[in-house]
């Protein structure tokens, strides 16, 4: 009795690593072990219940969250001799709008999936060789330098777009007047305005429309929902979240400033985590000489005195993890815009990226994760949904207006001619906020950038509708 007491003492307090493999039907999964009576514990473990002490020893685990196909009647997936055997639904037909190095990862993330699921068929670039070499490496039957003449192909069933921030509702808008579905890498415009508009063009067409918001649709997010509703952690207190890369002025310019850049991810996060509408919101930031946000400290205030802090910075590397505060415990998050793992006080839950050691590395990091955001779309799409309920439409708008309010408090872009500062230290930070830096992008991007644009703006389809700005 003396040595098991000394025993639970003195072995270390964190248990292990479960590392969860998770269900996709990439033609290369092997059968799984299970239960000889073939039950399924409770929360989704596969083979034992959570009270089963075998769950605690570092042993690789099977944790069912958003497994593919979707678990709903209209999925047909079966195990055959170890191998998945796709559903029999249509394939989804994808069109690239335009070659760019974020799509590029958008295909390496579609190979991962069955072919009968997903297939690209068309491909836009302002130079056709660019278009070419896309098309080459990915197999895509059509390629083309306009992006209306991509539009107007009718084998594609839907556009993935992936342009420069302020070029999103100008191609969203073009793609939508000839009846195409669209995902759109965030944020969905640059204005609550602008959203509204999108909005009701895709209800008003009957289109599916998504903001590419793709971290709601990984495991671990999933998984970190599964957590707060079984009130694993208490009553969630608090979220705070770090992201931080040095990014050159003009680069930052193009993106449309550091919060439309990455302080959109804390936020959705925090939206993700606390379900509810902010009560308040508070922001402190540094905007340089052309009126582009470089840093901000974001704080979204909740019921209850719950809050979400945000620090986003495009001048110095932070730490870029996310915590999620309760009552009884916490979750860590790092790269929380694309997490393979939670990390808690106990326990380390690993979700490995489908495709595995095998797949070439992507350009941006943990991207083979947008698989599961595009078997959301296609799911959604083949039920006749409008929208994703991992990121709705509501949300989008609720994220721009409170984009629009951070740039309102900030003096960024539009707003910077609405706000007089009078305060004197105010004015000096201003003046030393000034930086000039000639940096450009890379040449290939560059090239793109300059030729992305129509020749003027996109006239907008009123055929049947009207478009009508609403307040949030």
């Amino acid at each position: 009795m003396f040595k098991l007491i000394t025993y639970f003492k003195s072995r270390p307090k964190k248990f292990g690593v479960r590392c969860y493999q998770n269900h996709l039907p990439t033609g290369r999964a092997t059968r799984s072990a299970s239960r000889s009576d073939g039950r399924r514990g409770r929360f989704g473990f596969v083979g034992c219940d959570i009270g089963d002490h075998n769950m605690w020893r570092p042993r690789p685990r099977q944790l069912h969250i958003n497994r593919f196909p979707s678990s709903k009647a209209d999925s047909k997936a079966t195990l055959e001799r170890g191998d998945w055997v796709v559903d029999e639904r249509p394939t989804l037909r994808w069109g690239i709008a335009p070659v760019s190095l974020m799509a590029d990862d958008f295909a390496a993330a579609l190979s991962v999936l069955p072919e009968q699921h997903h297939r690209i068929v068309s491909c836009v670039a302002a130079y056709q060789s660019h278009a070419l070499a896309f098309a080459e490496r990915h197999q895509v039957e059509n390629v083309y330098t306009s992006f209306e003449d991509l539009a107007k192909c009718p084998n594609v069933d839907v556009v993935y777009i992936s342009p420069l921030n302020p070029q999103h509702s100008e191609l969203c808008h073009l793609m939508l007047n000839h009846d195409k579905h669209v995902l759109c890498e965030k944020p969905l415009c640059m204005t609550e305005e602008q959203v509204t508009k999108l909005l009701e063009k895709a209800r008003a067409r009957g289109l599916f429309l998504m903001e590419g918001m793709w971290p709601r649709c990984v495991p671990a997010y999933h998984y970190l929902r599964h957590q707060i509703l079984r009130n694993r952690l208490g009553e969630i207190q608090k979220v705070h979240c770090t992201l931080g890369l040095p990014v050159s002025q003009g680069r930052l310019g193009l993106y449309g400033g550091v919060t439309n850049d990455f302080g959109v991810y804390g936020m959705q996060l925090a939206l993700w985590v606390f379900r509810e509408v902010p009560r308040c919101l508070k922001v402190s930031g540094r905007v340089n000489s052309e009126h582009v946000d470089v840093s901000a400290d974001i704080e979204l205030c909740f019921t209850r005195g719950k809050r979400a802090l945000i620090e986003v910075s495009s001048e110095k590397k932070l730490s870029n993890q996310a915590v999620i505060q309760g009552k009884d415990g916490s979750i860590k998050m790092n790269n929380y815009w694309c997490p393979t793992r939670l990390i808690t006080e106990e326990v380390d839950y690993e979700f490995p990226l489908p495709g595995g050691d095998q797949m070439p590395p992507t350009h941006y990091h943990n991207r083979l994760g947008m698989c599961y955001e595009a078997e959301e779309v296609r799911n959604c799409i083949l039920k006749g949904s409008m929208e994703s309920d991992d990121f709705s439409h509501n949300e989008s708008l609720l994220l721009a207006n409170l984009m629009d309010t951070i740039h309102a408090e900030l003096g960024v872009g539009e707003f910077a001619s609405r706000s007089e500062v009078s305060d004197l230290q105010r004015q000096i930070e201003n003046v030393q906020d000034i930086v000039d830096d000639p940096e450009e992008l890379a040449s290939e991007t560059c090239r793109v950038v300059e030729d992305v644009s129509m020749g003027g703006s996109l006239e907008i389809s009123q055929q049947g509708e009207k478009d009508q700005v609403k307040g949030h």
